[in-house]
């Protein structure tokens, strides 16, 4: 089997403490680990030898909300907090089904109603020719820093990283940034998200973007919120149709 990398960001709060629960519960033999003395979206993830990578991080958000996320890595426009402009890394859906599903059973069995479990859209770098998964604890420091917290996603990644996992591969489109819907359709039916491409991105989005999202999450099928287009619809509908690939409306999929 080949090995996955475990990546710790020294400079990230919540990195360093899942890392340190990671090493007291045990590195996986399936995993070879590495720290670096950068944030999470700095990391020089070429010098990983690995094709698939996990990255340990902290989610931010102003709201402060308790959450557990999970996402894949690029940029649609400028790369404002690293990578390359207009760049996808390598997605890893089964990966990113898996651990949302894991952490909403934790969430559950250790009575955390305060917290939120959710896919993340695709956002900020790094962007190497690697295929990779950020598995986030959040929103603020006082989440980053708690031992009970960080064991929960160490024990995550320890025991699901190879779930079983026969879904569909499907991208997403349009929405807002916690992608509400397409969490709920990964976490009640057998579909696995890699790249996700929100509203607010829409306008970058094109022909070249969308061949991205497809190629480097090995895509069967295109989900569309249809609700969460606005004025794209035409422009969506468009190029999915010129995709190739079956697609279908979040909602729709939701209701079968």
């Amino acid at each position: 089997m080949e090995k996955t990398a475990i990546v710790c960001a020294k400079k990230d709060l919540a990195s360093v403490n899942i890392s340190k629960h990671l090493h007291e519960r045990g590195l996986p033999d399936w995993a070879n680990y590495y720290e670096f003395d950068f944030d999470t979206t700095q990391l020089p993830l070429k010098k990983v030898k690995e094709t698939n990578i996990i990255v340990l991080s902290k989610h931010a958000s102003q709201t402060g909300t308790k959450s557990f996320t999970v996402h894949s890595l690029g940029n649609f426009a400028t790369a404002e907090l690293g990578g390359e402009d207009k760049t996808l890394a390598g997605a890893l859906p089964r990966l990113n089904a898996n651990y949302l599903r894991a952490l909403e059973h934790k969430k559950y069995m250790n009575k955390l109603d305060d917290f939120t479990v959710c896919y993340e859209v695709t956002h900020h770098g790094p962007t190497p020719k690697k295929n990779i998964c950020f598995i986030e604890l959040g929103s603020t420091e006082t989440e980053w820093v708690n031992e009970t917290y960080a064991r929960l996603v160490a024990e995550v990644v320890v025991e699901s990283t190879f779930t079983q996992n026969k879904d569909k591969i499907v991208i997403g489109i349009g929405g807002g940034h916690y992608a509400p819907d397409f969490t709920k359709l990964s976490l009640r039916k057998k579909y696995s998200f890699g790249h996700i491409c929100p509203q607010y991105a829409l306008d970058s989005l094109d022909k070249g973007l969308l061949e991205q999202m497809i190629t480097k999450t090995n895509a069967q099928e295109i989900v569309i919120d249809w609700k969460g287009l606005k004025g794209n619809k035409d422009k969506v509908v468009s190029l999915c149709e010129r995709s190739g690939l079956p697609f279908e409306r979040v909602q729709r999929l939701l209701k079968n």
